[in-house]
Parts: C-alpha cells; sequence; structure tokens
C-alpha cells in the first residue's frame, strides 16, 4: 500500500538493546530480530551483538540507523524568512537557546511545517548530541556496516501513519502514541509531518508489571504534553489518539485515561498496514509482544520522505565524494569499452583495406614506390645539410644579439653556448649596477631567456674597481 519496494536494513541501537528489522518502503518485513547488549563496554559488545543478530540478514542493503526521541531534543519555532539556506543560518544561530552544549558538539534537523499566518516559517527542530549518533556509528563500523541515513524515529512514525490512514493535508491533527518495551513516544500529526513528540519513560512492561502504578504516571506524563504542545502550537490537542499495538496489559489504562484526559485512544496496530512474512509476522505478534518495531520499520517505508539526516556533515561529504569516485570509475569503463570497441572497429577495417592494397594497389605501384623511397631519402639528406647550416649560424645569430644589447662600458670575455641552447657569458662592467641591467636587457631581448646572475664580484682591473660577472640564460627557439 505504500508504492514501489526498496528494500533497507532498519537498526536502531538504544538503552543496551538492538532492534533490527529487513523490511522495504512498500511495507514489506522480511526478517525482525532483536537482542541486548551491556551498554557501558564501549561499544564492543554491542558491536559483537549486532554482528550475531545480523547472520541471517542481508548485508548488502541500505543501511538506515534510528535515532529515537529519547535521545533528541525536539521543539517547534518560527523563523522570519523562507529561504532554506536563511532558514540553515538561523538555526544554527539559535540552536544554543534550546541545549546547554554548543553548536559544534550538537547536530541539527528540522522539519518544514510551512507557514503561519504573520507568514513565518514554522519548523520542527530536532537536535541531537554529536556523541549519540557517533557511539551508534562506531558500533555499525566496528558490525561492519555503513549508515546511509541517520533518521529521527518519531518523524518516520508520524509519515508512516499519515500515509496508512491516509490523512489529507487539511485533516484535523491526529495523536499517535507509540508504545515500546521501556518507554512511550507521544506524537502529534498534521499535513502529513510531525508537529510535536515526547518520550516518557514508561513502556509496555511498566503496564505488564502494574498497571495501577503505570496510569497515574501516564496520566500525568500526558497532561504535560498536551499542556506544552498547546503552548507551542498554540493549538488545541487532538482530541484522539491512535495506538500503534494491541495489548491486553493497556487496555484497561487506555480506558481509564479517556475521563481524566477527555480523549479517546483507538488501537490501529501498524501490523494492519504491512505485509510481513509468515515468521517475521509471528515474531512481531507473539515474540516481542513486549515491544513496538514501529520505529524499525516505519524508517523504511518513509526514508524518502523523511526531512532529517542526522548524519555528520563529515560524513555526509565522504560518501559524495565515494560516490562521486564510483560513477567516475564507471564512466571510466564505459569510455575504456567504447574505446575498445571502437579500436576493434578501427583494426578491421584497416586489416581489410590492408589486403586489398596488398593485393592489388601495392603491386601495381611498386615500381613507383621504389621511386618515391628515393626521393625521401634524398630529401632526408637535404634537412641533415639544412640542420646543420642553421646550427652554425646560430652562434653568430647569438653573438650578433649580444653586439646589439651590450652598452659599451660592459666587455664580455668568454661566451659559451650549449647545444640545449643555453649560453653562458662572462665579463666585467664599470659598476655591479650596470651588472644587474645587463642582466635585465638580455631577459628582455627577443633572442633570449630566463636570463639569470650566477656569480658577480668587484675586482681591480688596470687601477680601478670593476664589477665582473657571470651570466647564464637560453635562446628561444624562434630565434
Amino acid at each position: 500500500m505504500f508504492g514501489t519496494d526498496r528494500k533497507y536494513l532498519t537498526i536502531s541501537i538504544n538503552d543496551g538493546l538492538i532492534k533490527l528489522a529487513q523490511s522495504g518502503s512498500s511495507g514489506n518485513v522480511e526478517k525482525v530480530g532483536r537482542c541486548t547488549f551491556t551498554a557501558t563496554s564501549g561499544g564492543e559488545e554491542g558491536a559483537r551483538a549486532l554482528k550475531a543478530l545480523l547472520a541471517t540478514f542481508n548485508r548488502k542493503l541500505p543501511v538506515i540507523c534510528v535515532i529515537p526521541a529519547s535521545a533528541a531534543t525536539a521543539k517547534t519555532i518560527e523563523v522570519p524568512s523562507t529561504d532554506p539556506e536563511e532558514i540553515k543560518s538561523i538555526i544554527n544561530l539559535q540552536a544554543s537557546r534550546y541545549t546547554p552544549y554548543s553548536r559544534e558538539e550538537v547536530l541539527i534537523g528540522y522539519i518544514n511545517l510551512g507557514l503561519n499566518a504573520s507568514n513565518n516559517t514554522r519548523l520542527l527542530i530536532v537536535i541531537v548530541h554529536r556523541d549519540v549518533v557517533k557511539e551508534k556509528i562506531a558500533i555499525l563500523d566496528k558490525a561492519g556496516l555503513d549508515a546511509d541515513k541517520i533518521i529521527f524515529a518519531p518523524e518516520a512514525q508520524a509519515r508512516f501513519y499519515a500515509k496508512a490512514l491516509n490523512l489529507k493535508k487539511d485533516a484535523p491533527a491526529v495523536g499517535v502514541v507509540d508504545f515500546s518495551m521501556n518507554a512511550t513516544s507521544f506524537m502529534i500529526i498534521a499535513k502529513s509531518a510531525l508537529l510535536f513528540v515526547r518520550h516518557f519513560p514508561i513502556g509496555a512492561r511498566s503496564f505488564m508489571r502494574s498497571a495501577q502504578d503505570a496510569a497515574p504516571k501516564l496520566e500525568e506524563e500526558f497532561k504535560k504534553s498536551m499542556e506544552a504542545f498547546a503552548q507551542e502550537d498554540g493549538n488545541q490537542p487532538p482530541s484522539s489518539y491512535m495506538v500503534t499495538a494491541a495489548r491486553e496489559a493497556m487496555d484497561p489504562v487506555l480506558s481509564s485515561l479517556k475521563g481524566p484526559l477527555g480523549v479517546s485512544f483507538q488501537v490501529n496496530a501498524f501490523l494492519n498496514f504491512i505485509k510481513a512474512t509468515g515468521d517475521a509476522r509471528k515474531k512481531l505478534q507473539t515474540d516481542f509482544n513486549d515491544d513496538s518495531f514501529l520505529d524499525v520499520i516505519a524508517p523504511a517505508v518513509t526514508a524518502s520522505r523523511c526531512e532529517i539526516n542526522l548524519m555528520p556533515q563529515e560524513m555526509l561529504l565522504k560518501k559524495t565524494v565515494d560516490l562521486q569516485s564510483k560513477e567516475v570509475s564507471k564512466s571510466g569503463v564505459a569510455a575504456v569499452i567504447i574505446m575498445v570497441l571502437v579500436g576493434l572497429m578501427l583494426m578491421i577495417d584497416i586489416y581489410f583495406k590492408d589486403t586489398y592494397l596488398n593485393k592489388n594497389l601495392r603491386e601495381a605501384y611498386a615500381p613507383q614506390m621504389a621511386q618515391v623511397k628515393m626521393l625521401q631519402q634524398q630529401m632526408a639528406k637535404n634537412k641533415l645539410v639544412r640542420d646543420y647550416i642553421k646550427g652554425r649560424m646560430s652562434s653568430l645569430d647569438i653573438i650578433h644579439e649580444l653586439y646589439t644589447i651590450t652598452p659599451n662600458t660592459i666587455y664580455l670575455s668568454h661566451i659559451t653556448a650549449d647545444e640545449d641552447g643555453a649560453v653562458t657569458i662572462d665579463g666585467t662592467a664599470d659598476s655591479m649596477a650596470l651588472v644587474y641591467s645587463y642582466v635585465k636587457m638580455i631577459d628582455d631581448s627577443a633572442s633570449f631567456k630566463e636570463a639569470q646572475l650566477k656569480s658577480a664580484s668587484t675586482k681591480r682591473d688596470n687601477g680601478k674597481d670593476v664589477g665582473a660577472f657571470e651570466i647564464e640564460f637560453k635562446v628561444k627557439e624562434k630565434a
């Protein structure tokens, strides 16, 4: 019911519990699994537990890592802009207002909730400490997995139910309550997006152990959350809520909350909206009945629509570079294949043409070919003579050009030129200033280049001080 199918491996690592689902964007769930580990072991035990759990899963699928509501701070804000880049800048500046950490210590994502009456953009911003994400990425890395996307679980759950219930953009807000093993996620949806989310440290096991103790705590948490939503959003909270799983232990509690809260709870299990294989459905209904797997199934269904990706920027850049490298490699391979095919076609064409020439034209024009070879040999000899004469003229050209640019106050004693066009001259000048000026004159000459003063000194000549020098330069090719 969710469209075309693209498969994912979705993983939740939270408080020593790993949940894993192999499912598709169409809502088809193939496999689910769960295991626990000691969360204080620096991720090593978590990686080992995940490796063992992955034994029967397809490790080659794209990996989605899930961040739960308990690990994040969510807040509705308004910004006076509609430009995405400007909105990002404003969020970066305002993030420190909603968390005690510096901007460098946190990762931020947001959902655009549209414009309000004042034409300000309403946003639901989600802030997560960078270490929380790094810890999960480290466990995945040690288990041999590479996360393709890091999704905020409540956003995926909200979009899942918005699609499953076919909520229109103008439909009233709907509440969704997801009871997991040790916690509860309280969400409000409108316009197919998550408007509000809160996390309660009261889970399904609390109801199973003592429903009488859990009910007052749950009632208090709901009241606080409804008041917080009314304060943030300015609207009244929904009057009805969808519960994502059916559990007998919770039915009396939900019924008792209807009066004090003035709301109704309707069980509309997420299992009604997915296609699960026999083994996966059995595990979800019996083996894992004390927990909710919506947080690892919903991200696969809604991955393409989720706006929040809490992947660190440096990892996104690395993935972009890796992807570009793969594309370049594919293009290179395609180019090589095309070149081979073109070369093969040319070789075949040359082969047939060569065969034709050997059998026909070469035999017919053999006498003319002998004459052509003789003429080529004579032309080669003429070229050698011309090059020899030209080489001998080069030295005269160098002397002529030096004569033209050398002032009367400079005297040259030696001129040496090699076959590579490098020339070295020795001489004296009335002053060192003339020497430096002479180097520039040579470098500016139309025939010379790269002039540099190799050595310079002062010596006595005929009773006066003169500047002795050695200059090296090259002859330009056109000269």
